[in-house]
């Protein structure tokens, strides 16, 4: 091709450099471009092609198989996951959680656990107090009704057996004399019933704060004959009367009220 009609032929538009203009050794004219397969080597010397417009040699690189750069499909990275940055993998709860004697306790727990012994031990104390102030509530109330019944029946062991119809025994009207049966089961139910005020008495002192003085015995003696007359059966309120006498019966209580204010501590 000349290079006229070259000229007059519009070129096409190249994405490369610009052709080269070449005369073969025939005497033939063309145009070289970049990359262009034709001629030979003789042809087409790389010497012609300007270096500032001709492009680096060409590196051949040898394609691997599409098998040979395939990843196994569990090595293989999700898309959306190589574009998202990193985030932290969440373990499942069984694996982040902690045995129970591991986990943390409340603050409230050391203390609660710490005041049980305490508790214990003085609730113990009170139980003892109380039963040292039961037992001097029994002597001092088993000595008066006993010289209250001498004086008005002749017999120590007729207040006693009054006591005892406090549980059914003795039958509707005492016995003065001392019977067997009857008698202890008298000392032991006055015993029993005052061991347990006792211990009554000192924990309601303890709840208060107070301690044992005068107030305190006239209440405990007003308690103990509210709970006669009002919870326990009439014969046993008629049995004191008879085997001690009205002044013998409210001795009695004037001895619990006494013996409460004296209670050791």
């Amino acid at each position: 091709m000349n290079p006229e009609r070259a000229a007059g032929t519009p070129e096409p538009e190249h994405q490369g450099p610009k052709p080269v203009p070449y005369t073969y050794h025939d005497g033939r004219e063309d145009y070289l471009h970049v990359g262009r397969q034709g001629g030979t080597e003789a042809d087409q010397p790389a010497a012609l092609v300007p270096p500032s417009e001709g492009m680096s040699p060409r590196i051949e690189t040898t394609a691997l198989p599409p098998e040979a750069s395939a990843l196994p499909p569990e090595t293989a990275v999700p898309a959306e996951a190589a574009s998202s940055p990193a985030r932290a993998t969440a373990l499942p709860p069984e694996a982040t959680a902690l045995p129970p004697e591991a986990t943390a306790l409340p603050p409230e727990a050391p203390r609660a656990a710490a005041q049980r012994p305490q508790q214990g031990a003085r609730m113990s104390e009170i139980v003892t107090r109380g039963l040292r102030t039961g037992a001097a509530l029994t002597a001092a109330t088993m000595c008066t009704m006993m010289a209250a019944s001498t004086l008005k029946r002749g017999s120590p062991w007729a207040s006693m057996n009054a006591m005892a119809t406090a549980v059914g025994l003795g039958g509707r009207r005492a016995s003065d004399r001392f019977d067997p049966v009857v008698t202890p089961a008298g000392v032991a139910v006055l015993a029993g019933g005052l061991l347990a005020w006792g211990i009554g008495y000192e924990k309601a002192l303890d709840a208060t704060g107070k301690r044992s003085n005068p107030l305190t015995g006239a209440l405990s003696a007003l308690g103990g004959f509210l709970f006669d007359e009002l919870i326990l059966p009439d014969r046993l309120m008629k049995n004191f009367r008879d085997k001690m006498g009205v002044l013998g019966t409210l001795s009695k209580y004037v001895a619990l009220g006494v013996a409460s204010a004296a209670a050791p501590r």
